[in-house]
């Protein structure tokens, strides 16, 4: 803790470093989650462990691994570079690869639950689509925060002569 007076530049320095270590812990965990993932889904038909998960996952593997790999690509390299410029541009490129890869997910539909009493194919196909309206208006406020960096930075700017 710094024995620094409130007022002095020492207090903001720690607090912002604090803030650092913290949004590198997260990364770091988004990382492990997203290998994770990456393991367990790669595995979900052979362990068996769903039995409304059809063979025709395999068709939509190579987009969800897709979306997995370049999450958690991204996030190690937040490890050591977070600048808002790169990451909004990076977040925005996760946003297309996840939206591709939902969509994928919609058309091949691996699912069958047809062994169940509730319509849960239209609640899944729903759910599905929900997300992509999610993953549109995500779409949408990251670009329009990336507007208002570059109008800033615009702004910002000396004027040349």
């Amino acid at each position: 803790m710094s024995q620094s007076s409130p007022g002095t530049t020492t207090a903001p320095r720690e607090a912002e470093a604090r803030r650092a270590v913290g949004r590198r812990v997260g990364y770091a965990v988004a990382v492990a989650c997203n290998v994770a993932l990456l393991v367990i889904l790669n595995n979900l038909l052979e362990w068996g462990w769903f039995p409304w998960l059809t063979e025709d996952l395999g068709r939509a593997l190579p987009y969800l691994n897709a979306s997995l790999i370049a999450s958690a690509a991204a996030n190690a390299v937040y490890l050591f570079y977070d600048a808002h410029p790169f990451k909004g541009f990076a977040e925005l490129g996760l946003l297309v690869v996840s939206l591709l890869a939902t969509i994928r997910l919609l058309q091949v539909f691996p699912f069958d639950f047809s062994a169940y009493d509730f319509a849960w194919g239209t609640l899944v196909r729903w759910i599905l689509g929900v997300g992509i309206f999610g993953v549109c208006v995500a779409m949408v406020v990251q670009l329009t925060l990336l507007a208002r960096l570059a109008a800033r930075a615009a702004a910002e700017r000396p004027p040349q002569s």
